[in-house]
């Protein structure tokens, strides 16, 4: 019986892992219109004692976002331009969120079958130790 609690521990450990890991994306996303916006990335890691999973790290930016300041901001008329002007930023200096939208969607869809998939390894914990259960009584 402690095999199947060790397997819905690991589980449940990964299940936790994931849970941080989609809000980790899911700020991404949040963000992806987000002028300057550099994203995070979740880092896994085998858990303590080389049992279940757990996020190890979270890591921000991949170098493509930010801003240059520019001297010259005479000529600006559109609202975005005036804003950007008043922060001392050139309208194409102003990079928009490093955010790949494509990357971040795959990446939910993964997490989220993980998490599906170590949901359904409680499950089927749960019922073997329902039936083991209603062997012994």
């Amino acid at each position: 019986m402690s095999s199947i609690s060790a397997g819905m521990n690991i589980a449940a450990s990964a299940m936790n892992a994931h849970s941080r890991g989609m809000a980790v994306t899911a700020h991404n996303l949040a963000n992806v219109n987000t002028a300057g916006f550099e994203p995070q990335r979740a880092a896994y890691a085998t858990g303590p004692q080389g049992r279940g999973v757990q996020l190890d790290a979270v890591f921000q930016g991949s170098g493509l976002a930010g801003a240059v300041e520019g001297p010259d901001t005479r000529g600006l008329t559109d609202s975005a331009s005036l804003r950007g002007a008043a922060l001392g930023l050139l309208p194409e200096a102003v990079q928009p969120s490093g955010t790949d939208l494509a990357r971040e969607m795959t990446q939910m869809i993964a997490t989220q079958r993980t998490y599906e998939a170590n949901a359904q390894v409680m499950r089927s914990g749960d019922a073997m130790l329902g039936t083991l259960l209603d062997m012994k009584a």
